[in-house]
């Protein structure tokens, strides 16, 4: 009876039936159907056997006749609870969101009362989505639905009066209208919980007979403002200004029949079309919107990862989180000792084979000589007097970290020298103000990285730049790939490796600078709370940051670059002993930290001149230990009660501790003293012959010829120094560029050693002390002194014939000039004749050469090397 009332109403007050006038076609009335009858035969038929039929489970209100009347409350929620809403968060947090249905409906009485006497709410259907309720009162006898409505309404106004009277109230209600109003249902509602969330469109959809646009906006008015009206023959829209007059039209028309029952309305909200700016951007500017995201991205992951990471570095540098800075603690010695026993039980279970072969070549060798005389010195005093000999060097390499004027050191030496043990054991680790900031940077793990991947990983290992994503390089460059093909132009994304360890090169001089800074900022505090206390005559004078710098050189970290070189075994990575040279510069030269070189290799320094072109460097050069160091130390090490029973070996073996030591893995695994020497040389002698001899020169190494180093080894096979001018007596040498190269690129191999005075090229000597032996076998050997013999004389005779060639054509011209210079005729024909003499001579030693059948000590090869000067 409500619906048929509520339609009567409206016909008669908007004559929406005179407007359109029914006309059907046979076929749609058919069709017709009615809606809110079907829904209560429906419902009916479903209710016959439930027990809850409630409009909370059924989603439809019944109503009785004119006994009942439906009031849909909008904005009971005083938040939204729209999840289309940034209302609908905060709402899901506000306390206000669980009042109870009891609390809701006092409220609804609250603003409602006083209502007509017999009338009172029957049921209450929250829906919590609109924010609102549908509450169904009782009709008291005598009076209409209507009347109830209109009493209603009369309430909720004065109310709303009321409540703006307050100023605040008035001025919060006019910007959001909270307030709740009230709005008779015409229709029947359908209360679903569907996931559709309310917005301004509402979609009409018609069962029967459409209705024009004049008629909707009769309809649809009451609501609130309409911002446009589309039309249609069976969809129209409906767009409102406000959510809220969309939510009070779709709770109270939709269902309703118009027109005696032959028109029906649908209501639904139209889901808001949300348009997604920056992808439309992205997607219509390419060009414009990929770089900048891109730009974006790597800014954002810059100021996220780069303060970790200098973290990282600057943890790695001061060891601040490492157990071996807190192993004198009480409470870190309980745990870090068992924690180091095991360690030493895992990785130091080889000492136990080690031992014993020792111990065993001890008890043979007691038993073939007897019992010593006396026994040498404790074990700590022999080793250390391997190194008294360094003490000096060790002392002035200290001395200039301490004058911490350009502390830019290099610390040179051949291979197996000692080089890290010097700097680190015997110099850094001995004073404890200098062992607390080191960064150690070892150029071979990152000059023999074989892929970019591996190269950033060792680098950041290196550096203890951490987090690292190697990963991200494979899925730049895909990514500059399809950029480049949208765009045209390349993101920039995908950063070359050089780019990436120049970056990390550079975060860790951040980190350097921190760390140099740290101290100085607690000296800046503390004199600034002193001079606060002093008046304004006796102030104390604050340094600058450079001045305590200067100042205090234990403020500033130390970094030791291990094994720097020329160039990079991997040729890709060639750019990273001069980055490291730049580098190392600008801490220098910004006065952030010391700088030491360990370097073997001689050609290396000419990148520290490039960088530092007006610097004279702070150079330590290491040579081998002495004899009675080096027969001490084998002593020792092979735990022996004299030396008797290595006598000899220590003429060839020298000073080099690379070479001490492979002899004395050599002697505890088992050989002779005698075999493990022999060996020794004969792998010095086949490297020598592999790739000196056969000529097996980098790319851009200077060109030498087998010949000369033949020449080399003849020399110092009788000599251990022969000087420079010696050498360039012999043909195949000259005092030129073209020798000094060549002598340069056999050091950098290490054949031999350049000695120079005063920057000037002196003397030459073996480059390794056992190389020596290793020349004496080769030369002593009849089939390998046959081949190279032969060879030098070649060479001899090649340079003799192009001599003559040359003397020859220079006769010739005379002669066809016919100028009679019978001075210079009569010089030119003796040194061709000269030079014929010596190719006679050369032939006829190669005669003899093939004749040899053995070779006491090489004195024919070197007695024939000799009559050649």
């Amino acid at each position: 009876m409500l619906r048929q009332l509520a339609t009567a109403s409206v016909a008669l007050r908007y004559p929406i039936a005179r407007i359109a006038a029914p006309v059907f076609i046979p076929h749609a009335l058919k069709q017709l159907r009615y809606y809110s009858k079907d829904i209560e035969q429906i419902k009916h038929q479903a209710d016959s056997n439930e027990a809850d039929n409630s409009a909370s489970t059924t989603g439809v209100i019944d109503v009785e006749g004119q006994n009942e009347v439906v009031v849909y409350y909008d904005h009971i929620y005083p938040i939204s609870s729209s999840k289309s809403t940034f209302k609908q968060t905060l709402a899901l947090y506000a306390s206000i969101q669980n009042q109870s249905v009891k609390q809701l409906t006092e409220k609804v009485l609250d603003i409602s009362s006083p209502l007509p006497e017999g009338a009172e709410v029957i049921d209450f259907v929250p829906v919590k989505r609109d924010c609102g309720a549908f509450v169904k009162f009782s009709v008291p006898e005598g009076s209409a639905p209507k009347d109830v409505f209109r009493t209603i309404q009369d309430n909720i106004k004065l109310k709303k009066e009321l409540y703006d009277i307050n100023p605040i109230r008035y001025i919060f209600n006019r910007i959001w209208n909270h307030f709740p109003s009230a709005y008779a249902v015409k229709g029947t509602p359908w209360i679903e919980d569907l996931r559709r969330y309310p917005t301004t469109k509402l979609k009409v959809k018609y069962e029967g007979h459409p209705l024009t646009e004049e008629e909707l906006y009769v309809l649809f008015r009451r609501y609130g403002l309409i911002v446009d009206i589309i039309p249609g023959s069976d969809v129209a829209t409906i767009i409102f200004r406000h959510i809220r007059s969309a939510i009070a039209a779709k709770n109270c028309i939709t269902g309703i029949s118009l027109n005696g029952d032959k028109t029906v309305l649908h209501l639904q909200y139209i889901p808001v079309q949300r348009v997604n700016y920056i992808t439309d951007f992205v997607v219509n500017h390419q060009r414009i919107a990929i770089p900048v995201l891109l730009a974006l991205a790597a800014t954002i992951a810059v100021l996220i990862f780069d303060p970790i990471r200098q973290w990282f570095i600057e943890s790695k540098i001061t060891k601040k989180y490492s157990l071996d800075t807190y192993k004198n603690n009480r409470v870190v010695k309980f745990f870090y000792i068992p924690y180091k026993t095991v360690r030493s039980w895992i990785t130091d279970s080889y000492d136990y084979l080690d031992e014993t072969i020792t111990n065993q070549f001890a008890e043979r060798n007691h038993n073939s000589i007897g019992q010593s005389e006396t026994e040498s010195a404790s074990s700590s005093q022999n080793i250390n007097l391997l190194w008294n000999e360094r003490y000096e060097k060790s002392k002035q390499l200290k001395l200039w970290i301490y004058e911490n004027v350009n502390t830019f050191i290099i610390v040179k030496g051949p291979k197996g020298s000692g080089k890290e043990e010097f700097v680190f054991d015997h110099t850094l680790f001995e004073d404890e103000k200098l062992s607390g900031k080191i960064l150690t940077i070892d150029c071979d793990a990152l000059s023999k990285s074989r892929s970019d991947n591996t190269l950033l990983n060792n680098t950041s290992s290196q550096l203890g730049y951490f987090p690292v994503f190697t990963w991200t390089n494979s899925l730049s460059q895909f990514i500059d790939l399809g950029v480049q093909g949208l765009t045209g132009q390349k993101s920039g994304l995908s950063e070359s490796k050089e780019t990436q360890v120049k970056n990390m090169f550079s975060l860790t001089t951040q980190a350097i600078r921190s760390i140099a800074t740290q101290d100085y900022q607690k000296y800046y505090n503390a004199m600034m709370k002193k001079n606060s206390r002093l008046e304004q005559g006796e102030k104390i004078e604050i340094l600058r940051e450079e001045e305590y710098l200067q100042q205090h050189p234990e403020c500033k970290p130390i970094i030791v670059i291990n094994k720097f070189a020329r160039r990079a075994d991997q040729s890709n990575n060639d750019f990273i002993f001069p980055l490291i040279a730049d580098w190392s510069a600008g801490l220098i030269q910004n006065n952030l930290a010391h700088v030491i070189f360990i370097t073997s290799d001689v050609g290396s320094v000419q990148h520290l001149n490039a960088v530092l072109p007006n610097q004279v460097f702070k150079t330590v050069a290491l040579s081998d230990a002495s004899s009675s160091s080096a027969k001490q130390y084998l002593t020792d090490q092979l735990s022996l009660k004299d030396s008797r029973s290595i006598e000899g070996m220590f003429e060839p073996l020298g000073g080099r501790m690379l070479d001490l030591q492979a002899f004395i893995r050599r002697i505890r695994s088992g050989e002779e003293p005698r075999e493990a020497l022999d060996e020794m040389v004969g792998q010095a002698a086949e490297q020598i012959t592999t790739f000196f001899l056969n000529n097996q020169k980098l790319e851009d190494d200077s060109d030498w010829n087998s010949a000369q180093v033949w020449t080399i080894m003849k020399l110092l096979s009788k000599s251990d120094e022969i000087s420079y001018q010696e050498l360039i007596k012999s043909p195949l040498f000259k005092a030129s560029k073209e020798t000094n190269g060549t002598l340069s690129t056999l050091e950098k191999h290490d054949l031999i050693t350049l000695r120079r005075d005063k920057g000037i090229l002196h003397s030459i000597s073996t480059g390794r002390p056992i190389f020596k032996a290793a020349f004496r076998q080769l030369i002593n050997d009849i089939s390998i002194f046959k081949i190279y013999e032969t060879d030098y004389l070649n060479q001899l005779i090649s340079t003799e014939v192009s001599k003559i060639q040359k003397l020859e054509t220079e006769l010739t011209n005379i002669y066809s000039a016919r100028v009679k210079l019978e001075g210079r005729i009569s010089y030119l024909t003796s040194k061709i004749e000269a030079c014929n003499t010596k190719v006679i001579n050369y032939e006829t030693k190669i005669a003899e050469i093939s004749k040899i059948t053995s070779l006491p000590g090489g004195q024919e090869g070197s007695k024939g090397f000799l009559g050649l000067f």
